[in-house]
Formats: C-alpha cells, sequence, structure tokens
C-alpha cells in the first residue's frame, strides 16, 4: 500500500471471498483464491484481525487494540499496510457486515467446545463461551436506538398489573441460580427460553406476551423472564454465553438500595425505564433494601446481525440450549419453590462470588 494511500479515518473490511482455517496452534490460515498462496495469521494477531469482520476505521481499530496489546501506532500501521497487501483487508464497497465472520463462526461451532481457536473480545470484562466476530460492542446501549422500547414503556402500567396478576395467582415464581446467589433469594417466573413458550405464565400476562413477541429474537433466542430478587439479595458476577444478542431489562417494582452493574458501569434502575446492555460482558445485581425488586428481562438478536446469521444462531439454540436442566426445570415450575414469593430474604450462607461464564441468568 502506497504511503499516500493509507488513511486512519478510512475503513477496513475482511473481504468476503476469503477462506478462513484455523490450525492445530491456533493461528488462522487464509485463502485468497486458487491462483495464489495462503496467508497464516500468527495466534496473537487473530482475534485483532476479526475485529474487521465488520468494517472500522483504521484509528478505531488501534484504540481497541492498546486495550489487548502492546504495539506502537507505526507498528499497528504498518500492520494494517501488511494486511491490505495480502489481500486480507480492503476497503468496503459498503458499511455493511462482512459475511465471512458468519463462516467463521459456524466452523467454530461445527468444531465443538475443543476447536483450538478459541475467539475472544479484546476487552478484559467480556469473556463470553461463545463470541461472534464483528459485533459494534459496548456494556450499555442506547436505549432510544430500539423503536420498540417506547412501546414497552408505555405499557409500563399493564404490565406491573400482569406480574401483580401473577404473584396473586401464587404460580410460575420458583427459585434459581443457587450458585450464583452469593446472599438472599433469587427466583423467575419465565415466558420463554431458547424458543420454549411457557404457557401458563403467558396466559397470565397476555399484553406482555404480546409486546416481547413483536421483538426480534425474543421468542428464538435466550430467555425472557419475570426476574425477582428477596430483599438483601446479592447476584454474583457472572458472564452470558454470548454476545450475539443484547439483553433488556424493565424494571417493574424497585424499592431503593436496587442496582445493576455491568463492566464499570453501575446503573440505577428506574421503574419504568429500560436498560439496555450487553450481558456477555462481566454483571451483577443486587437488592440491598428490605422489599423484594422485580423486573422484566429478556434477550434479542444483536441488531448487527444479518438475516443469514440470525437464521443460524435460531437453529444453533433451537439445537442445543433447551437441554440446559436448571432452565427448563424453573420454566416448567419445578425448581425449588420461593418463600412466600420471594417476599422474604433467604438465608445468608456464604457462596462463592467468583464470575461464572455461560449463564442464561436473568439479573
Amino acid at each position: 500500500m502506497a504511503e499516500s494511500a493509507f488513511d486512519w479515518q478510512g475503513s477496513y473490511v475482511i473481504p468476503a471471498s476469503l477462506r478462513l482455517r484455523p490450525t492445530p496452534s491456533g493461528s488462522l490460515q487464509v485463502d485468497r483464491d486458487a491462483a495464489e498462496s495462503s496467508v497464516e495469521v500468527r495466534r496473537d494477531w487473530v482475534a485483532l484481525l476479526l475485529g474487521f469482520a465488520r468494517p472500522q476505521t483504521a484509528a478505531a481499530a488501534y484504540e481497541a487494540a492498546t486495550s489487548d496489546w502492546d504495539i506502537d501506532r507505526e507498528s499497528f500501521r504498518a500492520l494494517i499496510e501488511a494486511w491490505a497487501g495480502q489481500g486480507l483487508l480492503r476497503v468496503p464497497d459498503i458499511d455493511s457486515p462482512a459475511p465471512s465472520r458468519l463462516a467463521l463462526f459456524a466452523q467454530t461451532m461445527a468444531a465443538g467446545a475443543a476447536h483450538p481457536l478459541r475467539l475472544r473480545s479484546h476487552f478484559a470484562l467480556q469473556r463470553p463461551l461463545e463470541l461472534y466476530p464483528g459485533l459494534e460492542t459496548r456494556e450499555i446501549h442506547d436505549r432510544t436506538r430500539f423503536p420498540w422500547v417506547a412501546a414497552l414503556e408505555g405499557s409500563f402500567p399493564v404490565i406491573q398489573d400482569e406480574l401483580a396478576r401473577l404473584l396473586d395467582a401464587g404460580r410460575g415464581f420458583s427459585r434459581v441460580h443457587r450458585a450464583q446467589t452469593s446472599t438472599g433469594e433469587w427466583a423467575a417466573a419465565y415466558l420463554w427460553y431458547f424458543g420454549h413458550q411457557v404457557e401458563e405464565t403467558c396466559s397470565l400476562c397476555p399484553v406482555t406476551t404480546r409486546l416481547l413477541g413483536t421483538i426480534p429474537g425474543v421468542a428464538r433466542f435466550g430467555t425472557s423472564l419475570f426476574s425477582a430478587l428477596a430483599p438483601h439479595t446479592r447476584i454474583a458476577p457472572h458472564f452470558g454465553f454470548t454476545n450475539a444478542k443484547l439483553r433488556c431489562q424493565l424494571p417493574l417494582r424497585v424499592p431503593g438500595d436496587c442496582k445493576l452493574k455491568v463492566g464499570d458501569h453501575e446503573i440505577e434502575q428506574r421503574e419504568g425505564r429500560c436498560i439496555v446492555f450487553d450481558d456477555s460482558f462481566l454483571h451483577s445485581a443486587w437488592n440491598d433494601s428490605d422489599d423484594p425488586r422485580f423486573v422484566l428481562v429478556f434477550d434479542f438478536f444483536h441488531p448487527d446481525l444479518t438475516p443469514p446469521e440470525i437464521e443460524y444462531l435460531s437453529r444453533l439454540a433451537s439445537e442445543r440450549q433447551p437441554a440446559r436442566p436448571e432452565l427448563a426445570q424453573a420454566a416448567a415450575g419445578r425448581s425449588e419453590p420461593t418463600r412466600r414469593g420471594v417476599a422474604r430474604p433467604g438465608g445468608r450462607g456464604s457462596r462463592s462470588s467468583r464470575p461464572r461464564r455461560g449463564a442464561a441468568h436473568g439479573g
């Protein structure tokens, strides 16, 4: 690449025509076409290259790289120039995701957990078991970006009433994730879990069910539930299992001293105001008040995903995730019953607060 051609503000992307093959050593073999030899990207730089599965500027890529690698500006520039010269990067025709990220992710999933290439985030506090490359990454997302937020918040009083109906019926809620509850009691009433609808809960909450059903991915991917924290309950820090989904919380009954922490961001939960976040970042929640806290929690597809990617991820979730026994038992109401509808704290027995990965928790 000529000196005058490089632009720190110019965008680069991985060409869709490349074939990406992980090697046993964890490096990445890149095949360009039959007429050219392949190029090997060393293990240390694989995550950096995969960041260009979506178009980004050299300046933005360098800023992300410095959080994980000790590399100066000129060395980084030389690396980008070398990749562009080898055909591993190109200037995008349009600002849209490159389909090569789906091919690589599918290869990794097909190979199983023992696959030598572990796709990892640049961010120290983001550690999902399944990292989907090339998606916009931030702990907290702008709630106004999602058009359904206004409708959901506008229906807040109705959703509150349906929660009250569920509690009055004395059905749906059961104790969950004891290993992640460092003190107190955490309970949930599921509406969906990985494509499976829980008829009992949904029948008592028809407006909530209808509203959530209009949001892409809610009924097909991840979990949707009413989450309850008894007084003086703390959820230990943990990671969600993938960054291919985002999570929304709509606080319904929130006494004082209730917070959510995502990465380095500590957020006050306010009744009727949605919080949209990436639960593949280390996150936790707590209720230090004397009253129970209730929130509506649901997962939805990351907005950067294309229709083919959504179809693949939905099929993957349908094949793999419903086998999680704790979720299936809780959704069927077969988990440990709550103590008076989580109106009291549980015991204060000491449990490990070490971060857990791959959790499908509600918070």
